[in-house]
């Protein structure tokens, strides 16, 4: 074969992705790679995964449920942002050659079909094609009750579709409790572990995952996204040690089984979360030579997982140790790894940190000027139908604004502001794809009130601050200066 097995699992033992009994119509050379390619669809290592069903196929031409492999492996359904035009193509493409082979069982049709719904049709966003593909997967788990990667991929489809914010509980219980009910069923199934780990990243769930995410590296010790999943919940727990140690074993396993030049997105991400980490626990060294590390590998994966990370990390640095002016100078001009034109909710990140950075240093025509981007980019985010990151954008605008009215002496109208950003923010929520928000809206409310004499206020504030993000240090210290600790 081409795609041989030890060339995909650079670095990765076989025995140790976990365990799937996925049975096909494929013959007996594509099954077991097949069932490879599946595990690390299940464990969102997609590049892997879907080299291991393009061997697949070349087992077995005939087996379509390959072809089904590769196309799942193209739209990353809880990765913000959607496929690049090649993913969308290359999905297309495997869907196109799905309809010239045999399904093989009903089941495996199911399958097929909820794939090809993914991709049907033209002018869709990705919020409406994970719709379809949700209410598809929900139907296969209702036709095969007993069908294990039928309800891990309903529940991974559910958390898709589910709101965000305190909205999204319920949803996001009942997603996490079924993959609680599978790891029982199947204790080394990696949904089991991966999915209720996604679904329990919430302020209201996370402790109820905290013994998943200490387990998951027991059936997959070296998968890089396996190493970073548990540091969603450490994050969420304010357990900074933990998350900043598993997320070095993160990022070193993506660099040691790395191929070729460029450097996948699971590396950047994993930064991300351990320079938040550091930060939080007061180590600014640390992170320091972590956006260091990341800078000296500057040829990252062009989509949207390495987008954020690339323009959130250095942003952190100054934002979290209140040097305003040094976010105000932060460069304009990112990686040009990245199709940044792609991506505007991230350099969104990079115009709100010069905003708020400006605002806060008293330079207000820098300011004025980071909402000017801001609002550009806002209007390509609402024209490509980014409901989120829009509401995100419009937290961030009020931000800056709230700060610039302080500075010109309106306290009323800069609280009113203030405000506003905040509950716009926590309503929105907080999406995978970050440790946190860069610079919380409602931490930003109590240092504001705390500058205008409320401590009162500003103690609310930073308490609820802290009931979402436990242990943050910003708040912590705010806090405690409006308690006059």
């Amino acid at each position: 074969m081409a795609h041989s097995l030890d060339t995909i699992l650079k670095g990765l033992n076989p025995a140790d992705l976990g365990q799937v009994a996925f049975a096909t119509s494929c013959n007996d050379d594509a099954q077991p790679v097949f069932e490879t390619g599946l595990l690390l669809l299940h464990h969102m290592m997609y590049r892997q995964s879907a080299q291991a069903f393009e061997a697949a196929t070349e087992a077995d031409p005939d087996c379509a449920m390959a072809q089904w492999g590769i196309a799942m492996t193209k739209f990353h359904p809880l990765w913000p942002g959607g496929p690049s035009p090649e993913e969308t193509e290359a999905g297309r493409a495997a869907v196109a050659r799905l309809a010239e082979l045999d399904a093989g069982t009903p089941r495996e049709a199911a399958y097929i079909e909820a794939v090809q719904a993914f991709y049907s049709g033209e002018d869709k966003t990705f919020r409406e094609r994970l719709s379809v593909w949700a209410a598809k997967q929900r139907q296969l788990d209702e036709a095969f009750p007993d069908d294990i990667d039928a309800a891990a991929f309903d529940a991974l489809a559910q958390l898709t579709v589910a709101p965000r914010g305190p909205e999204a509980v319920p949803e996001l219980r009942d997603a996490g409790a079924r993959m609680d009910s599978l790891r029982t069923q199947a204790p080394l199934h990696p949904a089991g572990y991966h999915y209720a780990i996604h679904a329990y990243d919430h302020p209201a769930l996370a402790d109820l995952a905290l013994e998943t995410a200490r387990g998951y590296d027991k059936i997959a010790p070296e998968v890089p996204h396996a190493l970073h999943m548990p540091s969603h919940i450490f994050t969420r727990l304010g357990f900074w040690e933990e998350s900043a140690a598993w997320n070095a074993r993160s990022a070193a396993a993506v660099l040691a089984q790395s191929e070729g030049d460029v450097i996948a997105d699971h590396y950047p991400h994993a930064i991300d979360y351990a320079v938040y980490a550091h930060l939080q626990a007061g180590d600014v060294g640390a992170a320091e030579a972590l956006l260091a590390e990341l800078h000296a590998h500057p040829n990252l994966e062009n989509n949207f997982g390495s987008a954020y990370p690339e323009a959130a990390t250095a942003a952190r640095l100054p934002l979290e140790q209140d040097d305003w002016a040094r976010a105000a100078a932060l460069p304009a001009d990112l990686n040009p790894a990245i199709s940044w034109d792609r991506f505007p909710q991230a350099v969104a990140i990079r115009w709100y940190a010069k905003g708020i950075g400006a605002a806060r240093a008293g330079d207000l025509p820098a300011a004025e000027d980071a909402l000017n981007h801001l609002a550009e980019l806002g209007q390509v985010m609402k024209e490509r139908g980014l409901g989120y990151w829009l509401a995100l954008l419009d937290a961030q605008s009020k931000t800056i604004e709230a700060w610039v009215a302080l500075s010109q002496g309106d306290t009323e109208a800069a609280v009113e502001r203030m405000r506003a950003a905040a509950d716009v923010e926590d309503k929105a929520g907080k999406a995978p794809v970050t440790p946190g928000h860069v610079l919380p809206a409602r931490e930003l409310l109590g240092d504001m009130l705390l500058a205008v004499g409320d401590k009162t206020g500003a103690r609310q504030a930073y308490q609820a601050s802290l009931d979402i993000t436990p242990n943050r240090r910003r708040s912590v210290e705010g806090l405690a200066l409006a308690s006059g600790d």
